[in-house]
């Protein structure tokens, strides 16, 4: 049986994080908080009918399905429990063709899950990737990404990340993989991977693994551009080697990574780590590059006081949605953890954008915000942002008109079941 569960919604339409008006027309957009009281928010996908699957993680984990019905940015209700895990927290959420990948922090793998015949049913686990780490493996978090394999309709390839054994040093173990008919294989640290799905029969099959990338610290975010088929990721870079300090600054800058589309798979580029990299607050190249594909955009701290206008610790990544205004419409949204703790404790926790037009880089959501904790997950449609706070419980909608309506199917179902006639262009 599906559970049911009480949330708190707001009752404005105002959430408490707010654009950055120093570079952000507040006026063009709207802000809301879509839900709340929702412990370690942290990643969004779209059911078939539009509305919102949220990956959260209270009592080992659980997706969430939401609507909203009348568009107003703040959920129709409480959310229904489609997915609930006892191998939480649950990480990323990413659709797979007719499945939904969900990373379980807690055993160490990625599960493959089948929806149910309508978008608020149950999804039932049909197999699964498993890691396992050696002791001390600095990095196990698992990143990944989706695209259709081209020239192969009902197959998928499935990008995932292996990350370093330790914090700035070469890793010198292996990690194994197995599940979905692939392995036991041992697996380099520092790299990227990709194998492809077969989704035509009763159960997901993996096979061809090769290798996307080396020379990467620990990637969360990544994704597939709608339109180029290029492969983007984040890279969370080396941190402090002294300690942590409240003023402290990490050797190495946090960067964004692209791979062309007709190389992904095919050529597996080097990004340096450790032994090249960016300086953090200097810009300055480090180390023997020689070979070495650079970041295309780099985060180094913006003057903006008082906030201070870091962001550092890189999580998910969103295409700019189409429908933006211009500025914030050809580029790439970039979450940052940051600190623990709400704002303004947390003064790293900005939501930047790199633009894909002139390179810059600018905060769309500034760190240190009152109330805001970790801003983690970010997904877009063709209007809207949304952006999970794993440290605040909370998801939010940042959208331009007309915003899509999650649950979109079970309205335009009652209206013309009334005989209404209605035209509507869809989010994407």
């Amino acid at each position: 049986m599906l559970i049911e569960i009480a949330l708190l919604f707001v009752s404005t339409a105002h959430g408490a994080v707010v654009v950055n008006s120093s570079v952000v027309n507040p006026d063009l957009f709207r802000v809301t908080t879509f839900a709340t009281g929702l412990p370690a928010s942290n990643s969004v996908a779209l059911a078939a009918d539009g509305s919102i699957y949220l990956a959260a993680s209270p009592a080992g984990g659980r997706i969430l399905r939401f609507t909203d019905t009348n568009a107003d940015g703040i959920a129709d209700g409480a959310g229904t429990i489609v997915y609930q895990s006892n191998a939480g927290p649950l990480t990323q959420l990413r659709q797979t063709g007719k499945y939904y990948a969900v990373g379980e922090f807690g055993a160490r793998r990625i599960t493959f899950l089948e929806p149910g015949a309508m978008p608020a049913d149950a999804m039932t686990p049909v197999g699964s990737l498993q890691f396992s780490y050696p002791t001390g493996w600095a990095h196990p978090t698992i990143g990944m990404a989706t695209r259709p394999t081209p020239g192969s309709p009902g197959s998928y390839d499935f990008v995932f990340n292996i990350g370093s054994q330790t914090n700035a040093t070469h890793s010198t173990g292996t990690v194994t993989v197995s599940g979905l008919g692939l392995g036991p294989v041992a697996l380099q640290g520092e790299s990227l991977y990709m194998i492809t799905i077969d989704e035509s029969g009763a159960v997901p099959v993996a096979s061809n693994l090769r290798t996307v990338a080396t020379g990467i610290r620990n990637v969360y975010g990544m994704g597939f551009h709608p339109v180029t088929g290029d492969l983007y990721f984040a890279d969370n870079a080396i941190d402090e080697l002294t300690g942590t300090t409240p003023t402290s600054t990490p050797p190495q800058v946090d960067e964004l990574n692209r791979i062309s589309a007709a190389d992904v798979g095919v050529t597996a580029p080097n990004f340096g780590f450790p032994g090249c990299y960016v300086e953090y607050g200097t810009g300055s190249v480090i180390g023997d590059c020689t070979g070495v594909a650079m970041p295309i955009g780099v985060f180094q701290p913006i003057p903006n006081p008082p906030a201070g206008g870091r962001s550092e610790g890189p999580t998910e990544i969103a295409f700019a949605p189409s429908a933006f205004p211009g500025g914030w419409n050809n580029g790439v949204f970039v979450g940052f953890s940051g600190k623990n703790g709400l704002g303004p404790v947390n003064d790293e926790n900005a939501v930047a954008f790199y633009s894909l037009t002139n390179g810059s880089v600018r905060h769309f959501l500034e760190s240190g915000q009152t109330g805001v904790g970790n801003l983690v997950g970010v997904f877009s449609t063709s209007t809207s942002l949304f952006v999970a706070d794993w440290g605040a419980g909370k998801l939010y909608q940042i959208a331009v008109e007309p915003v899509p309506e999650p649950g979109y199917a079970a309205g335009v179902a009652a209206l013309l079941a009334a005989g209404v006639l209605i035209s509507r262009r869809r989010g994407a």
